[in-house]
């Protein structure tokens, strides 16, 4: 394994399951296994206890785990629980706890986690140890927002968590916040209704008056939560504090707060704080406990809020759709949030499905062909998917290797991300599984299709695109490397919004840029860095050259190699900074656009210079590029 890909890894490639052949997830354990480490679940190892079970401390595999016993009687059956495990460990962000073991064995049930040495975020603002700063509470309270954010907009179906609070917030050694027992809700016939009857002091504290009286649940009722969760961040009191409840004690004194008045309000431990963040957090607090759930803001928009790239006042934007989950009498549930037995992750399929769905990959199937395999297009469980067929190369890993890649690749979820559905290992014949989108591909909207791609679809599919790409390298813990950015790699939905393909598969080959720079066309090999093929390093920068190259490409129209020779990537890396200077963007600005926005062209064009133009070291993060083309980050920032 060269330097490249030792760079790239981002998963235990030991982390599988009993059966390898046949199971991609956590590593199940016996009941013995986890009675032995844990002393047989005795109290001297017990680090906590919450709604569904209580926590051990102990030594695994030569590593200090939580292992979670789920203690309650209504716990669902061994199958679907077994399916529910798949979808909570399909779940990838460095603000959610991973989980990486689950034990069913008879009516004993338990989940092995990560363990945060740092405890959790009620220890730390109750307990004895040092007080938490302002600076370190902002930094949970946006982490929170963005792991949450992630359960709410980016999984599909999304999860709702229902047990938002501060016991559910670990903390790194870093004070990085990581969400807990997400998911959980689902392992229960009725997870909500279980959580409200919990034992646990000053649980219920936390849960929404409006849902819970209706027994309508939805996202909006975490929003509550969440806004209960801030409210003690920003205090310090606790949940129950002289028999009176956080929400009852503080609501006279918010009204206060949002004329910025923050007198017996604020906790008094805190030495300083930053006022207008103490008002947007405030504005937070007030938006999710005090409207009704469909008025209340959505994670994204309570995120921005707190990072202080929206006003305050989007929070009260009361046109919120709305995602109810329905309790009968009985308490069951019949959400499609919630109703998830047909998620197992993804799905292996045989060889010969995969020969019958694409007619023996007829050459009348075949919709893509790229540096690591060609793709058709194939019928499969009454449904239209795009079948990779992966290049027998020699330097493809070997079939343990990829399956173990795959559970990374399958793990992360991104609305601006292809989502990995199955995939088929039988000897030399390897394949990948994916959804299939009709408009195909960016390079084919620009090159091969009569309709023009119009200005703000143009930047949608920027912004959309850097998103997508910003998760890979800032949300995945390491960051993962795409290393084949260009236009054939964003594909285009109904709605013409960008899915960025093929991220991870550079992972499945041992000399991934050689292999792709020896088999690409000319005009593949104009978006792979220069620095990164003269020196052999490659890292997220190699990335945001390719990404500077498509954009290039998206603003003019142009092949980057066209048919009389020239090379449009030279002319534009000689000739942007002039039209930046004089702001004159005609001969960048695709021909075929009847008109287009000037400030945002000099945005894109901006993004392209910097990209292109600098050594790796000085280009900028995917981060920096969003808000540049989002235009809230000023470009002297960026120089």
């Amino acid at each position: 394994m060269n330097g490249a890909d030792r760079r790239m890894e981002t998963r235990d490639q030991n982390e599988s399951g009993s059966s390898p052949e046949k199971t991609i997830g956590p590593k199940s354990y016996s009941y013995g296994e986890l009675a032995s480490v844990t002393g047989h679940f005795s109290l001297n190892n017990l680090i906590g206890r919450g709604g569904f079970g209580h926590v051990f401390k102990a030594l695994l595999d030569g590593e200090i785990r939580a292992i979670k016993r789920l203690d309650f009687p209504d716990v669902q059956s061994e199958g679907g629980l077994e399916r529910e495990i798949m979808v909570v460990k399909s779940v990838s962000h460095k603000n959610l706890v991973e989980l990486v073991g689950y034990c069913i064995d008879g009516a004993n049930r338990l989940l092995i986690l990560k363990y945060f040495p740092n405890g959790s975020l009620r220890s730390k603002l109750h307990g004895s140890g040092d007080v938490l700063d302002w600076k370190t509470r902002m930094k949970i309270a946006t982490g929170s927002a963005k792991g949450l954010e992630y359960l709410h907009e980016h999984c599909k179906p999304k999860i709702i968590h229902l047990d938002i609070k501060p016991d559910n917030i670990l903390l790194d050694e870093d004070f990085e916040p990581k969400i807990t027992d997400f998911g959980l809700a689902q392992f229960f016939t009725d997870g909500a209704t279980h959580i409200s009857k919990s034992s646990v002091m000053g649980t219920h504290v936390y849960e929404d008056p409006f849902t819970t009286k209706l027994g309508k649940y939805s996202d909006k009722s975490d929003i509550y939560s969440f806004g209960v969760t801030l409210l003690e961040l920003i205090t310090g009191r606790k949940p129950i504090d002289n028999g009176t409840d956080i929400v009852t004690w503080a609501n006279p004194l918010i009204k206060k707060a949002l004329k910025r008045r923050y007198t017996n309000f604020i906790d008094s431990n805190l030495q300083s704080f930053d006022y207008e963040q103490m008002y947007q957090m405030v504005s937070c607090v007030d938006s999710c406990l005090n409207q009704p759930p469909s008025s209340r803001p959505t994670m994204e928009k309570i995120r921005l809020v707190l990072e202080g790239k929206s006003l305050s006042k989007e929070l009260y934007d009361h046109k919120l759709r709305r995602s109810i989950i329905h309790t009968d009498p009985k308490g069951s549930r019949s959400s499609p949030e919630l109703n998830r037995s047909i998620i197992t992750g993804p799905r292996q399929y045989s060889f010969e499905q995969l020969v019958k769905a694409t007619n023996y990959f007829s050459n009348n199937d075949l919709i893509g062909e790229g540096g690591f395999g060609q793709v058709y297009r194939g019928l499969l469980d009454g449904e239209t998917l795009a079948i990779k067929k992966l290049k027998n190369h020699r330097d493809l890993q070997s079939q343990e290797y990829l399956k173990n890649e795959i559970i990374v690749v399958s793990s992360i979820r991104h609305k601006n991300l292809v989502e990995l559905l199955g995939y088929c290992i039988e000897g030399a014949n390897k394949f990948l599984v994916f959804k299939y989108f009709p408009n195909k591909s960016l390079s084919s909207q620009l090159h091969e299709s009569d309709q023009d791609l119009n200005w703000e679809t143009r930047i949608n599919i920027a912004k959309g695109s850097a998103k997508g790409l910003e998760y890979l390298h800032e949300h995945c813990e390491p960051p993962i490397i795409h290393l084949n950015i260009k236009s054939d790699n964003i594909l285009l939905d109904e709605d013409f919004k960008p899915k960025v393909a093929d991220f991870g598969l550079a992972r499945f080959f041992s000399e991934t840029i050689i292999h792709i720079f020896k088999s690409a066309t000319m005009e593949t090999k104009a978006y792979i860095d220069p620095y990164a093929i003269k020196t052999g390093e490659y890292t997220v920068k190699s990335d945001v050259y390719s990404f500077g190259i498509m954009l290039l490409e998206l603003i003019t129209g142009r092949r980057l190699i066209e048919e009389d020779g020239s090379d449009v990537v030279e002319w534009a890396k000689s000739e942007i900074k002039k039209a930046l200077r004089d702001k004159k963007f005609e001969r960048f600005v695709d021909s075929r656009l009847q008109m287009f926005d000037d400030e945002e062209a000099y945005r894109m064009l901006f993004c392209i210079d910097i990209c292109i133009n600098n050594i790796p070291k000085f280009r900028p993060s995917m981060k920096k590029i969003l808000l540049t083309l989002d235009g809230i980050l000023p470009q002297q920032i960026m120089q």
